[in-house]
């Protein structure tokens, strides 16, 4: 037999790199298959958390994805994260909110230290995100007169919404509105300075009781620039608070609209 046959008849040689792909696919195959099927069981609210893992990789204790304005989270320094936040984007924000809205007001149903301002909160969905306002109802519940000191039963209830929204990752927008009677001459401030001030200590105790750094986007004095009740500048409900949770996401078109409430609390008609 010459050369050139036997080289012919040799068996080539191809190696096992083709195992190291098939096996690769195999995982890859696998993986989605688990992904689908989880998909199948998972209500709107994990769906989102889902797809936010693949967008953001990171999970936090408990199976809660990262908030994206965690930034501490993304730091090279090992940190211990003592809270889930809930993630959700486009129409899972919105399922999101829902839930929030509904959660606050079977806390404010269910908490007796909560009751006496139960009828002076409004917490409503709206196009810029979750609203929550704490209206005067004329019985000097919130704030006294000229005063930028918050009672107590204002303070039991912020202590309790910086608990529920810290658990968002969503930025807090923190108001305060005044009506439009001049202060008198004694007091050395305007209504600007007393809503700003109001709207601060309201910080200062969301703050302290859950929100996670850095999620308070702005604070805000806004005197009587925007009354609640547009007829009446002098109206009791035009001195409140208002807090927003902002969306991560601008609503599609055709979405919700914040309409005034039918009723504000402790007016009748």
């Amino acid at each position: 037999m010459t050369a050139t046959k036997r080289r012919q008849l040799r068996p080539h040689h191809y190696g096992a790199a083709w195992k190291v792909a098939y096996a690769d696919l195999t995982t890859a195959m696998m993986a989605l298959f688990v992904v689908l099927w989880v998909l199948t069981q998972a209500d709107v609210r994990l769906r989102q958390q889902i797809a936010q893992y693949f967008r953001q990789p990171g999970v936090l204790p408990g199976g809660a994805v990262i908030s994206p304005y965690a930034n501490e989270l993304r730091s090279r320094t090992p940190k211990v994260v003592t809270r889930e936040l809930l993630v959700a984007q486009g129409q899972g924000e919105q399922d999101l909110f829902e839930s929030e809205k509904k959660a606050i007001d079977q806390t404010l149903a269910r908490r007796p230290e909560l009751a006496l301002l139960r009828d002076q909160v409004i917490v409503q969905v709206t196009d810029a995100g979750l609203s929550i306002q704490v209206v005067d109802s004329g019985h000097d519940r919130l704030f006294d007169l000229s005063s930028a000191r918050l009672k107590p039963a204002l303070v039991s209830l912020l202590k309790q919404l910086g608990r529920q929204l810290g658990h968002l990752p969503n930025r807090i927008q923190i108001g305060g509105h005044t009506d439009s009677r001049p202060l008198p001459p004694e007091v050395a401030i305007t209504n600007w300075d007393l809503a700003f001030a109001r709207a601060n200590n309201a910080r200062r105790v969301l703050e302290a009781s859950g929100l996670w750094a850095g999620q308070v986007h702005r604070v805000i004095g806004y005197a009587d620039s925007e009354p609640l009740v547009l007829e009446d500048p002098f109206a009791d409900e035009n001195r409140r608070l208002s807090i927003l949770a902002e969306r991560l996401d601008p609503l599609p078109a055709g979405g919700p609209i914040a309409l005034p409430p039918d009723k504000l609390p402790g007016r009748a008609g």
